[in-house]
């Protein structure tokens, strides 16, 4: 008889508790499907053989079933870790594979020791083997930062238990190396936090011979004869070739110790700047770049040089290098700011109607004007100015500036002004009435740019892609009244909020996959962005940016609420403040709260008589 807690598989073998929990919880964890579909996989006397898997959708397909390592190489202080951490984010919330980052620096002793530097290792192999064998596990299918300290037997009986488990309940077993089609397949993205502490290690990736080793150890995973996984292996190099892009990154790593207490003064800082330099110049002299000269045509691999300014990629085919090499053209850890904010009140709103196309109303219009002074100066920061009376519009050299005399205007600061100058920004807006004219008062003068460009800031771009999930046979209906048409729809979508699509409408899984066109695009940009849109996408964006799972984006009732706009501040620290939490947003998410602002606006203009809405300003 099993003890209590074990496991027992068909040959009778006890498990292991502890092997036998981690198996459980890494197969109940493999979303093959959307929950709402399981009753349509279970044998009827209408349908006697089901079918056991449904057709994978994109945003639950992951990369195809296959296992991936990705090293990350380069010389410190190019951002490696910040782009390490947000691809795992992106790889695993819209297209559903299971990602893990690994940071070499966590097992060296060298980097624990925290002296920074390239102290060479009596045996680099020390603790290779130990890294290796927590990737193994990771691949092979445990969530388990380590393997259980299980027999051979009782691994065997795990797996065998699993396999069977995975059969009767998929028809197939994932991690099977032929089964790709019915796996989201697993990441594991290496890195190092402390590069330089961590140069001599093999799995540092640092010259052709560690490469080598990185590539002949991973190989053992698919030549062992009890693997039953295919592992491809992907070097990441990031080159940093601009001035401006190597300073940024390094004024953003001393602005970190400043705020952590490790550089007091200038004086510090300079000290600082300048060991920094030379131990980038050390690293740099005995660092082997991937080479080009035909040694290393045999690797898969991408040189990133200046974050997609220019991209070199090699034996990259298959479908998820495909998608990596797109996300790392955009991504970049130079700081930027994204702003989101749902929609004004809309007329549908009013009475808890779904979708529809319905206009704002005197309370929307009310946070439209709050929202474009918002913009204007804390975004924008354009200078305000009121005609004067006497102004005619063919005064103004500006067409934009061509007011009603008396009236107030935006316009732009230069760089003498003690302000600074004013910032190049940008607009997204859905194609729903509703945002379009939340952001109509937002102003766009043209500014000058430095190279003698100009630049309409806030110049509004609409994307289809961010129009609120679709309700189909359910739009302009209440919940109430849903409930009553569609019984089914609402009792599917209380149990799967993400996967369930309403009758002839779309789930949240459909808003994932038609968004990332736009959120690649976002991520590729420097200037601030200003998002109006709905309370779902939003949902799924800002989930995204703050790192909260995408299964938990549907349930965040608390977040995204009118009248509040949410300022986002990534740069290369954004990635270590996040906290996974959707009730805990990390700290570079700043909360601008108007809805009190907007309550005592349209009081004040009840109580003066004030009958319809006709908005002022531009």
């Amino acid at each position: 008889v099993a003890c209590a807690g074990a496991m027992e598989d068909r040959s009778g073998y006890e498990v292991s508790p502890t092997a036998a929990d981690a198996m459980r919880r890494s197969i109940d964890s493999e979303a093959l499907y959307a929950k709402s579909q399981e009753d349509l996989l279970t044998a009827t006397s209408i349908n006697p053989t089901p079918t056991t898997v449904p057709p994978p959708i994109a945003a639950l397909a992951g990369n195809i079933g296959e296992r991936h390592v990705l090293i990350l190489v380069g010389l410190p202080l190019v951002g490696k870790r910040t782009i390490a951490l947000r691809l795992k984010r992106y790889l695993r919330f819209f297209h559903g594979a299971k990602c893990k980052a690994f940071d070499i620096a966590k097992v060296s002793p060298a980097a624990n020791g925290g002296n920074q530097t390239m102290t060479s290792p009596m045996d680099p192999n020390a603790h290779a083997l130990d890294f290796f064998d927590r990737l193994r596990n990771f691949l092979e299918g445990s969530d388990d930062d380590k393997p259980a300290q299980t027999s051979a037997m009782e691994v065997d009986n795990v797996m065998t238990a699993a396999a069977a488990r995975r059969a009767s309940v998929n028809g197939v077993d994932p991690v099977d190396r032929n089964a790709k089609n019915v796996d989201s397949g697993r990441v594991a993205i290496v890195f190092s936090s402390d590069a330089m502490s961590t140069f001599y290690e093999n799995w540092s990736g640092s010259s052709k011979e560690r490469r080598r080793w990185i590539l002949a150890r991973l190989a053992t995973l698919s030549d062992s004869s009890k693997s039953k996984i295919r592992v491809k292996t992907i070097f990441i190099e990031v080159t940093l070739t601009r001035p401006d892009l190597v300073d940024n990154i390094l004024e953003q790593k001393l602005d970190r110790d400043v705020r952590e207490g490790r550089l007091r003064n200038s004086r510090d800082r300079e000290t600082a700047a300048t060991e920094w330099k030379d131990r980038v110049n050390d690293y740099r002299k005995l660092y082997v770049t991937l080479q080009e000269d035909g040694s290393e045509d045999d690797l898969s691999y991408i040189k990133l040089i200046n974050y997609g300014e220019r991209v070199l990629t090699n034996r990259m085919r298959a479908y998820l290098p495909q998608r990596i090499v797109q996300f790392l053209t955009a991504t970049h850890p130079t700081k930027h700011t994204i702003y989101l904010c749902r929609h004004g009140q809309s007329e549908y709103n009013t009475t808890g109607r779904l979708g529809g196309n319905s206009p704002i109303t005197e309370r929307g219009w009310v946070f439209a004007e709050i929202l474009a002074r918002f913009a204007a100066q804390h975004v924008c920061n354009l200078k305000e100015v009121k005609t004067p009376q006497s102004t005619l519009c063919s005064d103004l050299d500006d067409p934009y500036l061509a007011a009603t005399p008396g009236e107030t205007i935006w316009s732009a600061r230069d760089a003498s002004d003690p302000k600074g100058a004013s910032v190049p920004s940008r607009l997204w807006t859905s194609s729903m009435l509703r945002t379009i004219q939340t952001a109509a008062l937002i102003p766009h003068p043209v500014l000058k740019l430095p190279d003698g460009g100009n630049w309409e800031s806030m110049s509004p771009r609409v994307y289809r892609n961010i129009d609120e999930i679709f309700a189909g046979d359910c739009e302009g209906m209440t919940p109430d009244e849903v409930a009553v048409a569609h019984p089914q729809a609402t009792t599917l979508r209380k149990m799967d909020k993400i996967g369930y699509r309403y009758p002839r409408g779309e789930s949240y899984f459909d808003l994932i996959s038609r968004i990332e066109p736009c959120i690649q695009e976002m991520e590729s940009y420097t200037e601030p962005l200003l998002i109006v849109s709905h309370q779902a996408i939003l949902r799924c964006i800002f989930a995204y940016l703050t790192g909260v799972d995408r299964e938990s984006a549907p349930g965040m009732e608390t977040q995204i609420q009118q009248n509040v706009v949410y300022q986002i501040d990534l740069d290369a620290s954004s990635e270590g403040k996040i906290t996974g939490d959707p009730n805990h947003p990390p700290g570079f998410v700043t909360v601008h709260d108007f809805r009190d602002e907007v309550e005592a606006r349209v009081t004040e203009r009840r109580a003066s008589g004030g009958t319809g809405y006709y908005p002022q300003g531009r």
